[in-house]
């Protein structure tokens, strides 16, 4: 009896000594924990009331975050452009019309909006719909010939459409399809395999959608073990229509998907639209991709499209990973606010902006908007105190409605499923080859809101482990905060 009475009382001290951790006991513990003892980490911790840091580790060091950079990009073009501007797509024409034939060209013009012909949204024209909605409009406007060109203008971004920084055997994949002034369908397209053959045999490549016309596939995939997963990587990127698939696919899938990059959207959405026009009989001399800013003639309208306001797509940008996005918001940045529609410009206004802020910008090296290139560095102090400041002048409930909630949505809707904190922390994810991150929000029981940013590089353990100690530790600071 007085054993279970002894153990009872220590088991009672140890829980009250575990309960009393301060944060930064609990940040310091972790970190220091074997499991990393050959990898670098990072966190920060900022209280969103006063926008204090309350605990941190190497919170000052530079690391590379993978997706987490999307928080910055997204939610600076968000507060520097508005929540609720848009994207315009405009379709127009010069020349005059006469006996209903158009001595002229029609003009599609880009504004760099990411989500033009998606099917992420139930009501806005997908790939499969836009060309004959264009198509049906230019006949609306009384034309029934063009003795011109259809041009599609995407002049509005001046810059190389990928980041210099990227991987080679990134580029021919839809995550690093990079923005055009004119996107569509995500600048992605699926290929289609079936792997119901034998070990080592070579993948049957079924098909693609939507066809490019003049894209060649050379196939190399070979068939490996089941649930071994997608390990095939496609080589080739922008404007290279001869693509080489080399790598494995999982056993045993009738239709089995990976998704490339289209090599040059502008111009696959010209032939599409040239091809409805000549479904409703209306022929065109040729097709033209406009890249260089351009004096035209002057241009009669004759539709716009209108994308999503941007909170929608910031949304989108986190809740799905989507590095398009954020290349565009990045370019759009230059092209509102700076000199040009070029990436380079828009990190411009992104420093700018953070110095305004009082945000020290020397430990901030940005060479994209998605976080892909492994030579971005950022401190985890620095993206977590920028959010912390971003939450207070928005709202925190805003801030976390742009970024997925923890257990149930996005990229990390398998975190914390069984936890006590479900329903109270929002963040993006971020990964690259050993490199993981976290950066968010988190409510907590006492209705007290904080920023964090986790940053781990040259892990050794599987990517499903290094995530199971992260889930470990934000368990923790929200139980203890």
């Amino acid at each position: 009896m007085m054993k279970n009475t002894i153990n009872t009382i220590l088991f009672t001290l140890c829980l009250v000594l575990v309960r009393a951790q301060s944060p930064a006991e609990i940040i310091n513990t972790w970190a220091d924990a074997e499991q990393w003892k050959h990898a670098h980490v990072g966190i920060a911790l900022h209280d969103i009331n006063s926008g204090l840091l309350i605990a941190g580790y190497n919170h000052d060091k530079c690391f590379v975050p993978a997706s987490s950079l999307k928080v910055l990009s997204s939610f600076a073009t968000l507060d520097l452009l508005g929540k609720d501007f848009t994207y315009k797509t405009v379709l127009a024409y010069d020349g005059q019309i006469v006996d209903s034939v158009l001595t002229g060209n029609v003009y599609v013009i880009g504004s760099g909006d990411p989500s033009l012909a998606s099917k992420r949204y139930a009501d806005k024209l997908n790939f499969s719909e836009l060309p004959g909605y264009l198509a049906s409009k230019i006949s609306t406007a009384g034309i029934r010939k063009i003795e011109g060109k259809i041009i599609c203008d995407e002049s509005c971004f001046d810059s190389f459409p990928i980041a210099p920084s990227w991987q080679w055997n990134d580029l021919g994949s839809n995550y690093a399809c990079g923005a055009w002034g004119i996107n569509i369908n995500e600048n992605e397209y699926d290929i289609w395999y079936n792997t119901r053959h034998e070990l080592g045999d070579t993948a049957e490549l079924l098909t693609i959608t939507p066809d490019i016309p003049s894209l060649t596939l050379s196939n190399e995939v070979i068939i490996d073990e089941e649930n071994t997963g997608d390990n095939s990587y496609i080589f080739g990127g922008p404007y290279d229509f001869e693509k080489r698939i080399v790598g494995t696919l999982p056993k045993d899938r009738q239709n089995y998907r990976i998704k490339g990059s289209i090599p040059d959207p502008p111009r696959l959405l010209a032939q599409a639209l040239k091809h409805q026009l000549s479904h409703l009989g209306i022929s065109a001399l040729d097709i033209q991709v406009v890249s260089r800013p351009a004096n035209h003639p002057a241009l009669k309208g004759i539709d716009t499209l209108v994308s999503m306001p941007l909170t929608d797509l910031v949304r989108s940008a986190n809740f799905h990973s989507i590095n398009l996005y954020c290349e565009a918001f990045l370019k759009t940045l230059g092209l509102k606010l700076g000199h040009r529609g070029a990436g380079s410009e828009g990190i411009v206004q992104i420093k700018k902006y953070l110095n305004e802020q009082g945000l020290d910008t020397q430990p901030l090296n940005m060479e994209d908007g998605s976080g892909l290139s492994a030579r971005n560095y950022i401190t985890p102090n620095l993206l977590s105190g920028y959010l912390a400041k971003f939450a207070a002048k928005q709202s925190p409930a805003y801030a976390a409605s742009l970024l997925p909630e923890a257990g149930s949505q996005g990229t990390v809707r398998r975190l914390l499923k069984n936890s006590d904190a479900r329903g109270h922390i929002w963040m993006k994810s971020g990964s690259l080859n050993k490199i993981i991150s976290y950066t968010g929000l988190m409510q907590t029981k006492n209705n007290n809101w904080y920023s964090f940013s986790i940053m781990i590089n040259a892990y050794q353990q599987s990517n499903a482990t290094a995530r199971k100690y992260i889930e470990e530790l934000v368990d923790q600071l929200y139980s203890h905060l």
